[in-house]
């Protein structure tokens, strides 16, 4: 995709008729600007996020193993658009493009630090536990997948996405309970 290859503000109209092989007064039979085909090629993934996280947050699952969920939606959705979700992290994502997009990024991070609240509220999650901040942090840990990730690489997308989860958890799990676990010292 040209603008993941260019970036979207280096990218013109020109290449991407070029990289689609037809002249460029013919895509406006398809598009009216630049900026409409950027939205129209991140709308269904960060749809999809969204649907997801929403769905699971409402759920009676544990917060942990929401986080988990999400952790694997969220990967799966960067396996299935990686092109797209590329271009969302590099020119939509924090960067204040429009109220609409705005809002979509402050309700994923609201829906998230929801399940991470919930958690520390339970006594599942260590009090100290800040939600907007852990919130960001797993999403951007997941949206650095973008830079990196590779499909049909050693790791699938939800094996990366365990472990991210993992990671993340262990981070945020009251200590009592990840000792009470872990196996203890006998020497």
């Amino acid at each position: 995709m040209v603008f993941r290859q260019r970036g979207y503000h280096a990218t013109r109209l020109e290449d991407i008729a070029e990289e689609l092989g037809m002249q460029k007064g013919s895509l406006y039979n398809y598009i009216d600007s630049k900026e409409e085909l950027l939205l129209a090629v991140v709308t269904v993934p960060a749809a999809q996020l969204l649907e997801s996280l929403s769905t699971l947050s409402e759920s009676d699952l544990p917060a942990s193993e929401k986080i988990r969920l999400v952790a694997r939606s969220h990967a799966r959705v960067v396996e299935d658009y990686l092109p797209y979700v590329a271009v969302y992290v590099q020119e939509i994502a924090g960067q204040d493009h429009s109220p609409e997009w705005r809002e979509r990024d402050r309700a994923y991070v609201r829906q998230l630090s929801a399940i991470i609240d919930e958690g520390r509220q339970s006594g599942l999650f260590d009090s100290a536990t800040v939600p907007v901040i852990s919130s960001m942090a797993l999403i951007g840990a997941l949206n650095w997948m973008t830079r990196w990730y590779e499909p049909g690489g050693e790791l699938s997308a939800e094996e990366i996405s365990d472990r991210i989860a993992s990671g993340f958890l262990a981070g945020m799990l009251v200590r009592g309970r990840a000792s009470a676990s872990a196996p203890r010292d006998q020497g």
